[in-house]
């Protein structure tokens, strides 16, 4: 014990310099499942389990919840308008949680943006009948031509039909 005095270190503080170590060891960094395999495939893979949540927001408006981005659905006389798209792995839960409001089909899908968790479920909206709706620069910067800034997530290309 002296001997660790000596050198300047006492036994409180070897004790603290101990846990800390300890401590630093437990909750070292660890890379997320998304470094691992993609970050793009991470969230295909978790969307293709989601449940589909729809809430009620207002009159004949609702949200779709658990498809990556959630999924805006407005009813009206000719069909139901969504704002983003999901992923396709979806399709399934997102057709029955769409016809849980009513059994009107899709015509007038709108993608905010490229991000693939808003565009990825274009290709059956589009053989469905449904005319997707975008701003240019989301039809010129997208999923189609697009890696992500990481370069783990390479988008899967679509047919040009797809596109909005």
């Amino acid at each position: 014990m002296q001997a660790f005095e000596r050198n300047g270190l006492s036994r409180r503080r070897m004790l603290a310099m101990a846990g800390f170590s300890m401590s630093a060891a437990l909750f070292r960094v660890r890379a997320p499942a998304a470094a691992k395999e993609g970050i793009v495939p991470t969230m295909v893979h978790a969307a293709a389990v989601a449940k589909i949540t729809t809430s009620p927001l207002r009159r004949n408006i609702s949200v779709l919840e658990g498809s990556g981005g959630n999924i805006a659905v407005l009813t009206g006389r000719d069909g139901k308008l969504l704002v983003e798209a999901g992923f396709a792995v979806s399709r399934p839960a997102i057709k029955d949680a769409l016809s849980s409001i009513n059994s009107d089909p899709i015509r007038h899908p709108i993608n905010t943006h490229w991000h693939t968790d808003h565009t990825d479920g274009n290709a059956w909206l589009h053989e469905s009948g449904a005319e997707i709706t975008a701003h240019e620069t989301t039809r010129n910067v997208s999923p189609w031509t697009h890696v992500s800034r990481d370069g783990t997530g390479h988008f899967p290309l679509r047919r040009q039909e797809h596109c909005p």
